[in-house]
């Protein structure tokens, strides 16, 4: 018998790649360690939807498919999801999740975009120990760990899921067969209905990459390629859409009965204007990301953070208060909720930020990245932004509305920018990449490091230095302002300035220290001739960029997404704890009705 012989020495990144990933989503999700669980808003709305359904379950042994629960009654396919279809999708997303699941789905969302992230670099040839970094920079990118707590746990496991789909997509047109198809084809029939707007979104992505593949194909004449390409492609579209065929289906009947499809029975005296085939538009464009809150990708505090944000007691406001002689129990208590967001959404729960360096990388991969795929890249992220804008850029808002196919199904523009996290660290890690194949003149590449590092830090250094004179007054603060006098709203507003400083130097700090790094390994790896001494080089680089994004995001991302977010286990429930009045309501009234709490805030 012939002996196998493995190249444990290729293996290495691969299997170091799982094994810190496990460790740092562990890590990040230590509470789950002491038997806590998470505690997130939009699942504990799902368990009452779904409590109808699930009783009668346990009582009958039967699946029910509709629900007086919730609104008028509708389908149960839409809240508790027993298809036997979805049971396949389950347990093919906990093997992806390597057996995280249940209370432990943090750890397990973040192993999905770590993993995913992983293979989607790898789809674009970039070196295994970069592509480990690239999956931190991507996965701890604020907007990915905001949902978690946030209760948006189908569309991170989406995204996790719908990433390496671009990367297997890329793969298949560079005749990398054997990682495209299989790659492409398992993420996309897990992935494509577990968030039908996530996905939208990447085939919008895979639709530019399209065009970019059409150009190169075509001017470089390779007919035959682009033939078997799309013939691929042609093939896994059908069997991913195939296996969830009556799903859509069902989902298109349902569609039609909804305000998704411009079906409502509550008229209001704006629709004339408002109205689309979908969707209107004041409600889909509701939380819409204000054109300069795009600074966030740079500077996470510029707009404040969130809406209700802990700044402690290290901090100007509560100096201000103390100064103003409140109690120093209250100051502790208001600067742990403080309205320090300035934006124009109604509220938010943490920015989009992508990471000092990460922007760095960027603006260098504009000028170093070779080829069509750059301008594809960036016009899909120019389109995202764009479109995140939303009701403060009407004219592309409502054409998309108006004339794209099925846009105006979707709320919350702000989630396209999702293609935007992750096309940005694409571009940037490309950039790694050409830097690491050692084929650039050096000094081109010496020229583009300084300009990249210098006009991303001079962003920084501009907005640090006039902190003090922007205008961080929002409209929502009229709400009230009234309450707290004007004293404290002239502190909140210090405070919010105090942020947008100290974030701007902070920036502007691993700025400069990831673009000397970059400086340094361009430097040796353009005197490096032998393929073994680059990618030690590579490796040890990598280390040390990696703890520097690492500690950049990482930081930022426990501002929203820590451990607070996690409860203990005995304590996940006590919110449907029975209220005397609803028990005396159940044991008087058996018929169907809905009951409207006037005592609290119902909306």
């Amino acid at each position: 018998m012939k002996k196998v012989n493995i190249d444990w020495k290729a293996l290495l990144p691969y299997v170091v790649a799982i094994v810190v990933f496990i460790a740092v989503a562990v890590i990040y999700c230590s509470p789950l360690l002491d038997g806590k669980v998470l505690q997130a808003g939009d699942v504990n709305t799902w368990k009452g939807a779904a409590q109808e359904a699930q009783t009668f379950k346990q009582q009958t042994s039967e699946t029910t498919w509709w629900t007086n629960s919730m609104f008028g009654g509708m389908p149960t396919y839409q809240v508790v999801g027993a298809m036997p279809s979805t049971q396949v999708t389950i347990a093919l997303e906990k093997f992806a999740h390597l057996g995280f699941f249940d209370d432990w789905r943090p750890t397990g969302l973040l192993l999905g975009y770590l993993l995913g992230f992983f293979l989607m670099l790898l789809c674009f040839g970039i070196n295994p120990w970069l592509c480990l970094i690239g999956s931190f920079a991507l996965t701890l990118s604020s907007y990915f760990m905001i949902i978690i707590p946030a209760g948006h746990l189908a569309k991170a496991t989406a995204l996790g899921f719908l990433a390496p789909m671009v990367g297997g997509f890329y793969a298949i047109f560079r005749k990398r067969y054997l990682l495209g198809i299989p790659t492409f084809l398992f993420y996309g029939i897990v992935g494509i209905t577990l968030h039908v707007q996530m996905t939208y979104y990447i085939c919008m992505l895979i639709g530019v990459m399209a065009i970019a593949e059409l150009y190169i194909h075509i001017s470089e004449k390779r007919w035959k390629d682009l033939g078997i390409g799309v013939g691929i492609l042609i093939i896994c579209g059908l069997l991913i859409f195939g296996t969830k065929l009556s799903w859509w289906q069902m989902n298109q009947g349902y569609l039609k009965e909804t305000m998704r499809g411009g079906h409502s029975e509550l008229v209001k005296e704006t629709d004339a204007t408002n109205k689309t085939a979908g969707l209107d538009l004041d409600y889909a464009t509701a939380w819409s990301y204000g054109i300069n809150e795009t600074m966030t990708f740079l500077i996470p505090n510029y707009m404040g953070g969130a809406s209700g944000f802990n700044v402690g007691t290290k901090s100007v406001l509560y100096d201000e208060l103390v100064k103003a002689r409140v109690p120093k129990s209250s100051a502790k208590q208001f600067c742990q909720s403080a309205p320090t967001y300035w934006g124009e959404k109604p509220f938010t729960s943490g920015p989009v930020y992508m990471g000092a360096i990460i922007i760095f990388l960027f603006v260098l991969g504009l000028i170093i990245v070779p080829g069509p795929y750059k301008w594809a890249l960036l016009i899909a992220i120019l389109f995202s932004v764009a479109l995140a804008w939303g009701r403060h850029f009407m004219p592309l808002t409502e054409l998309f509305f108006n004339y794209f196919p099925m846009y105006n199904k979707f709320r919350a523009v702000e989630s396209i920018l999702i293609v935007a996290e992750i096309t940005v660290p694409l571009l940037g890690f490309l950039a790694l990449k050409a830097i690491s194949d050692g084929t650039l003149e050096w000094k081109k590449v010496r020229n583009s490091i300084f300009i990249a590092g210098g006009a991303t830090g001079f962003v920084c250094l501009l907005i640090a230095l006039m902190s003090s004179s922007i205008d961080v007054t929002s409209s929502y603060d009229a709400q009230w302002k009234g309450q707290v006098g004007d004293q404290i709203y002239r502190a909140i507003l210090d405070q919010r300035q105090a942020m947008v400083s100290a974030d701007a130097w902070r920036s502007l700090l691993y700025v400069l220290i990831g673009t000397g790094l970059v400086f340094v390994y361009a430097w040796k790896r353009h005197k490096i001739s032998d393929e073994e001494t680059a990618n030690k080089l590579t490796r040890w680089v990598g280390i040390v960029l990696a703890v520097l994004i690492v500690a950049d995001m990482w930081t930022v991302d426990k501002r929203f997404c820590n451990d607070d977010n996690f409860i203990k286990a005995k304590d996940k429930d006590k919110m449907f704890t029975m209220l005397p009045y609803e028990k005396q309501l159940l044991e008087t009234d058996t018929s169907y009705y809905r009951v409207m709490n006037l005592t609290v805030n119902t909306f």
